[in-house]
């Protein structure tokens, strides 16, 4: 669904992610819509508003589309943009028309059917384009993974739960961290640059995955990340290397010039203070607090401990080619630490919809 991830220097900003834009929660027969954001307000106070004004959306409300008419679940989908709301025939340009069919498990298809001399019965999916896209699973189902996925349920409770297959509930889990990968590459482009004149940033990099797997030796991947004191603010990166041209370069790329960045005594970091940059270190070897300077880094050096621990309690040293993602997966959740679901999964659905637009039309090739 979609493609692999490549490794390099990608960008993870935490600045307002999933605090915008409006996405419709759903109740068995209602829709309500979620919370548009307001600059003014604290994070907190978003994600408390975002509580009373969004739908209920638990597995209670997906049990029970599941077993109702398939016609709300397509009603709710469709005001949550997950479905499309209409379809162009692709034989005479009109709009299609939403027929019922029993023999599929949507229950409902785009049809347009017309006689005479532009004869034609032409058939679409509602799920073109979607989320549920060529996907086995009825939708109730997809809806129920992606909840679960984002409550950070176990795949044996899931597989157990739903009666899916393991590999299914991986692959599912796969695409919703491709989701906040996407979600939070989209932030970087409106993020502003870390640090300022008088502002601390502790920036280092950590090695993750390296380890003795049964006698034989794993490489890891090496991260390299920094962290505003005082906010949320953060960027994390993986690199190929830990040279001097490659860590200052991405540093320059997301630390204002005049910043004060504290780091540890490796080498390459030495060209900081002709970059314009304030620079402090600290020996680890010796101190995890200078005892001069007063200059430490627990702030990274925490921000490093909390995401492997995350990681070990995903079993994620099992996982090859998808470090990226699990790390993007991090980040995001971290955005929202504190916040309940029904602030989580608005923020979710939006980025599901963007990355995955239900189609209103059929590709045109060239288009």
């Amino acid at each position: 669904m979609f493609s692999e991830f490549a490794y390099g220097c990608l960008f993870f900003c935490l600045l307002s992610l999933g605090r915008s834009g409006c996405v419709c929660l759903f109740s068995p027969t209602t829709c309500t819509p979620g919370l548009s954001k307001n600059p003014v307000m604290s994070s907190r106070e978003n994600h408390r508003a975002a509580e009373s004004r969004a739908g209920l959306f638990d597995l209670e409300v997906l049990y029970g589309l599941k077993k109702g008419p398939k016609k709300d679940v397509i009603d709710c989908c469709m005001n949550m943009n997950m479905i499309a709301k209409e379809y162009v025939c692709p034989t005479c340009g009109e709009k299609m028309v939403l027929c019922e069919r029993n023999d599929i498990s949507d229950g409902y298809h785009w049809v347009c059917r017309k006689f005479g001399l532009n004869a034609h019965h032409v058939r679409r999916s509602l799920r073109k384009g979607s989320w549920f896209d060529e996907s086995k699973l009825s939708i109730p189902e997809i809806l129920m993974i992606t909840y679960l996925w984002a409550k950070k349920t176990s795949n044996e409770w899931i597989v157990d739960e739903l009666s899916v297959s393991e590999p299914t509930v991986v692959d599912w889990k796969s695409f919703c961290r491709e989701v906040c990968v996407d979600m939070l590459v989209n932030e970087n482009k409106k993020m502003e640059m870390l640090g300022g004149v008088g502002v601390v940033v502790e920036i280092d990099e950590s090695k993750f995955g390296k380890r003795k797997y049964k006698g034989k030796q794993v490489n890891g991947k090496w991260v390299f990340g920094g962290v505003e004191r005082g906010s949320k603010r953060s960027f994390f990166c993986v690199v190929e290397d830990r040279t001097a041209e490659t860590l200052i370069e991405i540093t320059k790329k997301f630390v204002k010039p005049g910043s004060t960045v504290l780091t540890d005594c490796w080498g390459s970091y030495n060209g900081l203070t002709a970059e314009g940059y304030v620079h402090h270190t600290v020996n680890h070897s010796k101190n995890f607090k200078d005892p001069i300077t007063g200059v430490r880094t627990t702030g990274i050096e925490g921000t490093w401990g909390a995401i492997k621990a995350d990681f070990r309690t995903q079993g994620t040293r099992k996982v090859a080619g998808q470090f990226d993602t699990y790390l993007a997966e991090y980040m995001w959740r971290r955005s929202f630490r504190g916040a309940s679901m029904k602030s989580i999964l608005p923020a979710l659905i939006g980025g599901i919809t963007k990355l995955y637009p239900p189609h209103t039309q059929d590709h045109v090739p060239g288009k």
